[in-house]
């Protein structure tokens, strides 16, 4: 059954018919029901009304939800930056950021900051560090590789890894920030680190946060 292209199942039918059976049911031998159903019944009108009104919709008129519109400006990513770490999560972010590359033809950089604490120097020997900067950056480019996707490569030292991140997406002219929202934080009351936090609010360009389940940290941590 369909009235003015819309459907109407029937299970919708049925629902409606006992809904309204039950209310007329209430009205008749709850004495409050018998004052405050019409009551509520009326109010809702009156706000449907006035939504409709505010909006500039018709009364019997489709509505299409958020999820079912059709969005013709689609963005199109040249330059995907993915900031680096090593374990699941940081391979599950490189992947996403080359996944994303092989869709729109775009390059993907990949950056390691390595974090200087504030008592040593910029230029301070961190040999471990540079070490796992440069095993994160190689697991990036076989990533890519595979995919036929060009990935970038850069180590950058800093002391805060947000303003690093927000820095060089200026520098680079990037299109799009792919970062990881480990668990934890979620544990904490806080749906993001400080430093996820911190380019959500600064980057020069889109982001996009890939939230990891607790499963995926237990298999990170198992795995060290």
């Amino acid at each position: 059954m369909s009235v003015r292209g819309a459907e109407i199942t029937v299970p919708s039918v049925d629902g409606a018919f006992l809904t309204f059976t039950i209310w007329v049911a209430s009205l008749a031998t709850h004495p409050g029901a018998r004052y405050a159903g019409p009551a509520w019944l009326a109010a809702g009108l009156v706000v449907y009304v006035a939504v409709r009104r505010s909006h500039g919709e018709g009364l019997t008129e489709r509505v299409i939800s958020p999820d079912e519109q059709v969005f013709e400006d689609v963005p199109h990513f040249r330059r995907i930056l993915v900031p680096l770490k090593l374990g699941i999560i940081g391979e599950e972010m490189a992947a996403t950021a080359v996944k994303l590359a092989s869709e729109h033809g775009a390059a993907v950089e990949a950056l390691h900051v390595i974090e200087v604490p504030l008592d040593r120097p910029l230029d301070a020997p961190m040999e471990d560090a540079e070490e796992r900067a440069a095993a994160s950056i190689a697991e990036a480019k076989l990533l890519g590789n595979e995919l036929g996707v060009e990935v970038i490569g850069t180590i950058l030292r800093a002391r805060k890894i947000g303003s690093a991140i927000v820095e060089h997406a200026h520098e680079t002219d990037t299109d799009l920030i792919v970062l990881g929202s480990s668990p934890r934080w979620r544990r904490q009351s806080r749906f993001f680190s400080p430093t996820v936090d911190y380019v959500l609010r600064r980057a020069p360009c889109e982001v996009l946060i890939v939230a990891f389940p607790q499963a995926v940290l237990d298999e990170e941590l198992a795995a060290t």
